[in-house]
């Protein structure tokens, strides 16, 4: 089975828009939770 390079492409730029959402999302979050934090104490 052969796997067509524009589907490998289409998958691979996904993937790396996934990883990059996830890490913006995990980025934006941890700073919420430091604001959180430091106004807490």
């Amino acid at each position: 089975m052969t796997v067509n390079p524009w589907i490998a492409t289409c998958a691979g730029v996904v993937g790396l828009l996934l990883l990059a959402a996830i890490f913006w999302g995990w980025r934006q979050g941890g700073l919420a939770i430091m604001q959180l934090g430091m106004s807490l104490c």
